[in-house]
């Protein structure tokens, strides 16, 4: 029985041993970042920017008077001729009964003055001052009816109240800014560039916009207009245009206060060799003695160590020229480089 018992413990410390052995023989995968290696023919410039209205209107009385109805509040939307605010129309629509009188009299003594001159009782000169005094009389009746229509402020366009700029019952002035009115169908991009990089835009570029809200889409954009100037030392404002065909608003639910981000690709005309790569992604290869950097194959998700010649910064981006058996394109590693080893599995961190 001793014997028996003595086997069993053996058999069983064998097994754990074994289990132990396989467990520290497991082969750790090691976590890296990609990124593409870059053509040179190109410098990439990138700037935060923000979406803004390309048409809105700061929407102002013609005339003064006291304010006797706001109806609407900051945010809202209206419609194309919805009233905005009122102010009190006493004055304007006593102002506009005496002018319709005035108007009414002159239009009397107009058809009496006809009626004269086909009986040959007036001459033609009496008959041209009715006339005159009916005209003016129109012209006056007319402007007074157009004066209280103005005393109701009313949209010119679809769109939301951004900022109310006063509050009910206030007296306002004639230009005085009531609301300011956002047309959100009419959008358009700004963004201040630095005074040193302006020169991109006289040279051929491509520019794209990618919104917070839809990662990795990119949109095609032009340059609506730029200060050349910058009005308070924090760069050059400037206002794109997205004219890509595949932009939709509704689809992509883009907003007026929207975060985006502009990419400016400009022509590099200079004859360079090679492809740019992050500083980070260079390792050194201790039994070459050289420079290298891993290229990850994704359909066996291991890395290949492939021996560089850095050709130094790249002068307007954040890449080192390098060449080698790499191209446009390759994804190399640019984290966790140095802990690697020549056909080593890894692991993709996708953030």
């Amino acid at each position: 029985m001793k014997n028996y018992l003595f086997s069993l413990g053996i058999a069983t410390a064998f097994l754990v041993s074994s289990c132990q052995e396989k467990t520290e023989t497991k082969e750790f995968i090691r976590p890296v970042k990609l990124v593409e290696a870059v053509s040179l023919k190109y410098i990439e410039k990138s700037f935060p920017a923000v979406v803004s209205s390309d048409q809105f209107s700061n929407l102002a009385f013609k005339m003064s008077g006291p304010l006797i109805a706001m109806n609407i509040q900051e945010g809202q939307r209206v419609k194309k001729g919805t009233v905005v605010a009122e102010i009190d129309n006493t004055d304007y629509r006593l102002d506009l009964e005496a002018k319709k009188a005035s108007y009414q009299n002159a239009l009397s003594q107009l058809r009496r003055a006809e009626t004269l001159l086909t009986k040959n009782a007036i001459s033609i000169q009496e008959y041209e001052t009715s006339k005159t005094a009916y005209t003016n009389a129109k012209s006056v009746y007319e402007c007074a009816e157009s004066t209280l229509y103005d005393t109701k402020l009313r949209a010119p366009f679809d769109g939301f109240i951004q900022k109310k700029y006063v509050e009910n019952y206030q007296r306002v002035q004639p230009g005085q800014e009531i609301v300011c009115l956002i047309n959100p169908k009419k959008i358009q991009v700004q963004f201040n560039i630095p005074e040193t990089n302006i020169k991109y835009f006289s040279s051929p570029n491509t520019t794209y916009v990618e919104f917070d809200t839809c990662k990795g889409k990119y949109f095609k954009a032009r340059v609506k207009e730029y200060v050349e100037a910058s009005p308070d030392g924090s760069g050059v404002p400037v206002f794109l245009y997205i004219d890509d065909p595949e932009f939709d608003l509704n689809k992509y639910n883009i907003s007026v206060g929207f975060s985006c981000r502009v990419i400016v690709k400009i022509e590099n005309r200079s004859e360079v060799k090679g492809v740019g790569v992050p500083l980070s992604a260079i390792v050194f290869n201790n039994k070459s003695n050289s420079k290298a950097v891993f290229v990850y194959n994704e359909k066996e998700q291991t890395v290949r160590q492939c021996n560089v010649e850095d050709k130094g910064v790249i002068v307007g981006r954040d890449e080192v020229i390098v060449e080698g058996d790499l191209k446009v394109g390759d994804r190399v590693v640019c984290a966790g480089g140095s802990k690697l080893v020549d056909g080593q599995q890894v692991k993709v961190l996708t953030d």
